[in-house]
């Protein structure tokens, strides 16, 4: 390489200033730039030449540009897409072919359209002069942005195409200012006899402003010129600014001081989020808010803020699991009061008769003493209106439909049955609202509640089959109002379709093996650990719909129901009561 005379450098910078550019003006926009305003190219009869435009895009939103080549042109230009779709902040490149079909010159626009609208001139000159390159350069800026006290750094790549020695190519580099003035920045020749790659390091002019600069390098080979050349930005070093007048510097100092207060801040958050006992990530914006007809289900653990849920999302079924004595009752009967106050059916399997009580008001002292941590008042206890039925017989059939009554809780005991038959009844029970033939309903009307439903699993006594219809059922159920809850001691037992198919989730604390580790693979240590030392009548809540389906801990409220079952004479009146107009309505049906 070696530095030719001043004479020479002006020559050579006259020749590629008079030389027409293939590229043109940028066009720069506000909300988008285009890296050339202008098409140029002369082609050997029969060849095809790749060529690009680029678009960058400033806006925050993408944009989606269409590309139509018109006129002279239209049937030499192609493409295997007709458009770009660029993304905010990010600049793409749309590649094309241009075909030298017929000799002759060739002009027309080629029309930018969608989410902008411009037009770039395209000449074409087709010869029969082969107008091949015999080698090919590449302008690589190594970033976009350079603040102007710095250097300027990119790099050119230079690849031979024919093996013959390049003695003699000139490369001259410019820098076009934003005031559209060229700079001759450095002339050099070379000889190349294999790929090379050249970095080169350039100074901005003095009193450089901001803005938008190119870098322009011209090739001389054997009379013949190529252009290359990449937009960059020139800008102000930060601590160079000033903003209103005041000195980068003392803003720092502010910046500084307040970065230290929230520093200060988040430590202490952190510290007490530390010491907090339910560890959680909590988007508050994405919780379900009070509104008519929502479900009251208690506060947010550790938090003032009342708990909701949509008692639609019901419909596509929800399960309450947990050991015994952690709430798991409890939370499960919150769920079931707010649905019937919300005037939704609910019919109740009970395999205890503890459910019974829900026709009673709250007379338990004990649990009147949390009612003021939750703004309760002793007055807000209440029974609800509903009915009691034994099934003595597992081959009973229950005819769900005839038990709707909005805002009613049928409570259909099977404390006398073992876990195979109860096993059969849930079976039939679904297999009979099957052939109802049930109209669909875009809401929630009736709730089936399966209490204690481990009971029916094939290591219990049970079957299978019941699980294979509760499967079933949370498949096809929700399109016609049906929504079904799942109340059992384990989680980890139960058939992934089943899983699959219920959208919330409660976990109360458990003891099961095969539940702790599920929850420590799904949402990892920090929740395992809160769950096992959560207090009673707090759990686990998880929803897709909610906190961006990230579980968060909930404290259920305290009943309004009686927390005693009816006694067996109770439960012997009631279903006396319901076999006498049982008989009447037969005999009715007979008349």
């Amino acid at each position: 390489m070696k530095k030719i005379p001043i004479l020479i450098l002006t020559l050579i910078t006259t020749l590629v200033l008079v030389q027409a550019t293939s590229y043109g003006e940028p066009i720069i926009k506000e909300n988008y730039e285009i890296s050339r305003s202008t098409i140029e190219r002369e082609l050997e009869q029969g060849t095809l030449f790749e060529d690009f435009i680029e678009i960058t895009n400033n806006q925050n939103s993408p944009i989606e540009v269409f590309f139509r080549p018109t006129g002279e042109v239209e049937q030499m230009i192609s493409s295997r897409f007709t458009g770009l779709i660029i993304e905010p902040k990010e600049s793409e490149k749309y590649y094309f072919y241009i075909k030298g079909s017929e000799i002759g010159s060739f002009k027309g626009p080629l029309i930018l359209s969608g989410g902008l609208s411009e037009e770039i001139s395209v000449k074409i000159n087709v010869t029969n002069e082969s107008a091949s390159p015999v080698y090919i350069i590449d302008l690589m800026p190594l970033q976009k942005n350079f603040y102007l006290t710095k250097k300027i750094e990119f790099k050119i790549d230079i690849t031979k195409l024919e093996t013959s020695t390049l003695e003699n190519l000139t490369l001259t580099y410019n820098l076009v200012k934003p005031t559209n003035e060229t700079i001759l920045l450095e002339v050099e020749t070379l000889t190349i006899e294999s790929p090379i790659q050249i970095l080169k390091k350039f100074n901005f002019p003095e009193n450089a402003q901001e803005g938008y600069y190119k870098i322009q390098v011209a090739s001389s080979y054997q009379n013949k010129i190529i252009e290359t050349e990449s937009l960059i930005v020139g800008k102000i070093p930060p601590m160079s600014r000033k903003f209103f007048g005041i000195p980068v510097w003392i803003l720092m100092i502010i910046a500084s001081t307040a970065l230290a207060a929230i520093i200060t801040f988040f430590l202490v958050r952190g510290y007490i989020e530390s010491k907090k006992k339910y560890k959680m990530s909590l988007d508050m914006k994405s919780l379900p808010k009070k509104e008519k007809g929502f479900l009251w289900l208690g506060k947010i653990a550790e938090k003032k803020d009342d708990a909701y849920l949509d008692p639609h999302k019901l419909t596509v079924h929800s399960i309450v699991a947990g050991a015994t004595g952690g709430g798991k009752s409890i939370a499960a009967q919150v769920l079931i009061e707010e649905a019937l106050k919300q005037n939704i059916c609910v019919i109740v399997f009970d395999p205890t008769a503890q459910w019974s009580g829900m026709l009673r008001k709250l007379e338990d002292k004990k649990m009147f003493a949390y009612y003021d941590n939750f703004g309760m008042k002793k007055t807000d206890a209440r029974g609800f209106p509903g009915n009691i039925r034994a099934i003595k017989d597992a081959r009973q059939i229950v005819d769900v439909e005839k038990f709707f009554q909005p805002g009613h809780i049928q409570i259909l005991t099977l404390n006398k049955l073992q876990p195979k038959d109860m096993d059969i009844v849930v079976a039939n029970v679904i297999r009979q609202i099957f052939k109802s033939d049930p109209k669909e309903y875009p809401t929630l009307r009736t709730l089936l509640v399966f209490d204690e439903i481990h009971r029916i699993l094939p290591k219990f006594g049970g079957t299978g089959e019941g699980f294979i219809q509760i499967e079933r059922a949370c498949r096809e159920f929700r399109k016609w109002g049906y929504g079904v809850c799942l109340i059992s001691q384990v989680l980890s037992d139960f058939a992934g379709q089943i899983k699959a198919n219920i959208s919330t989730e409660i976990q109360m604390r458990t003891r099961d093996e095969g539940d702790l580790n599920r929850i420590k693979t799904k949402y990892g240590e920090e929740f395992l650990q809160s769950l096992v030392k959560a207090s009673v009548g707090v759990g686990m809540f998880v929803n897709p719909a909610y906190n961006h389906a990230n579980p968060y801990f909930i404290n259920f409220r305290p009943i309004l129901h009686n927390t005693r079952r009816l006694s067996d004479e109770e439960l012997d009146r009631y279903n006396q009561y319901n076999d006498q107009v049982e008989e009447l309505e037969y005999q009715v049906e007979q008349l």
